[in-house]
């Protein structure tokens, strides 16, 4: 899953606020704002920071984004837990025949 900021950045914008100087405000590190403007992960505590700023909603800065192949990567992922267990259930039978 991806996180999108475009909509903190369109709110900052909109309400003419420089990022530094809500950087400042809020006391977000210049780290966090750089990975906010690449979509990057953040802390949960930076997200609440940055609601309490604007006493918002995190949907309201940001938007989550599911992978395209998300549904894929877990059937995938059911697979390949089905053929190891399939292994493990072949594998103590033998040990069972060799006692």
């Amino acid at each position: 899953m991806k996180v999108d900021y475009s909509k903190f950045f369109a709110k900052l914008k909109s309400e003419n606020i420089k990022q530094k100087d809500f950087r400042d405000k809020a006391k977000i590190s210049g780290v966090t704002m750089q990975k906010m403007l690449h979509n990057e992960s953040v802390t949960i505590d930076s997200i609440c920071k940055v609601c309490d700023y604007f006493r918002c909603m995190p949907d309201e800065i940001m938007e989550f984004i599911p992978e395209e192949n998300y549904p894929e990567d877990i059937k995938a992922k059911q697979q390949a837990k089905a053929n190891i267990e399939q292994q493990i259930s072949e594998l103590e039978a033998k040990l069972k025949k060799l006692k």
